[in-house]
Order: C-alpha cells, then sequence, then structure tokens
C-alpha cells in the first residue's frame, strides 16, 4: 500500500490541473493527448518513482511483482484521465484515504514531484500544461 501513496500524492497534482488551465473548448486530457499520452506519463513517472532511492521503499511491492506494477499503472492512468477531464472513471481509494497514516514526509513528496517533473520534461509536455499538471504540488 505504501508505494500506492507516494504516487497518488504525486498525481494529486494532475486532480487540480483541471480547474487551473482549462481552456474555453479543450479540457486538459485533451490538451494533453488524451489516453495514450497519459499512459505514456504513467508508464515513465513509475518507472522514475521504483528506481528513486528517495521514495522507492513506497514502491517496493510495484518494483518486486509486474502484475502489481501493471495494475497500479491502469489505476494510475484513470485517475489522471478522470481528472483531468477525460472519460475515464476511477475506482480507487480517495486521496486522502489513501496517503492517510503512511508517513509521508515533504522531502518523499517533493522527491515524487521532482519525478513527475522529469517525465513531463522528457515527454515535452508543453509549459503550460506541466505548469498545470505541477502547480498544487508546490503548495
Amino acid at each position: 500500500m505504501h508505494w500506492r501513496t507516494t504516487i497518488l500524492e504525486a498525481a494529486m497534482a494532475l486532480l487540480v490541473a483541471t480547474g487551473f488551465a482549462a481552456e474555453q473548448h479543450q479540457t486538459l486530457y485533451e490538451r494533453l493527448g488524451g489516453r495514450p499520452a497519459i499512459q505514456a506519463v504513467v508508464d515513465d513517472f513509475v518507472g522514475r518513482v521504483v528506481a528513486d532511492d528517495r521514495v522507492n521503499k513506497w514502491f517496493a511491492h510495484a518494483a518486486a511483482d509486474p502484475a502489481e506494477a501493471a495494475r497500479y499503472k491502469l489505476k494510475l492512468g484513470d485517475f489522471i484521465c478522470q481528472t483531468t477531464g477525460g472519460p475515464c472513471h476511477y475506482t480507487g481509494t480517495d486521496l486522502g484515504t489513501a496517503h492517510r497514516g503512511r508517513g509521508i514526509t515533504s522531502e518523499a513528496f517533493d522527491a515524487v514531484v521532482d519525478d513527475l517533473t522529469a517525465t513531463l520534461e522528457k515527454l515535452r509536455v508543453p509549459e503550460r500544461e506541466r505548469c498545470s499538471c505541477l502547480e498544487c504540488s508546490r503548495r
């Protein structure tokens, strides 16, 4: 459960992004490139946090079990899809419940945000959308 907590907290940045950067006719989901682009972000991001010594203790189960990692990537993709205005329906635990009592430090949160930032930059997400995705994580 611990590895899910940290990824979901980083993904929370995308939850708020819908309200910060919505254009008149396109959702953030559409501006990001839809489900294929979101899945590319998820795949790279999960790979980064699993390999990041600053936070990978929360992701040990995903690192040890490819089936569990795949299941988590699917849920994280659904979460991001839904929260950016896409057609997906996230059925996982709400963020407050998922993160409560996990012992996530501000340093760990910042490390996950660093990993997300690196993923967004690597995938050349435009600056406006990248900032929208990350803005709430630094508050």
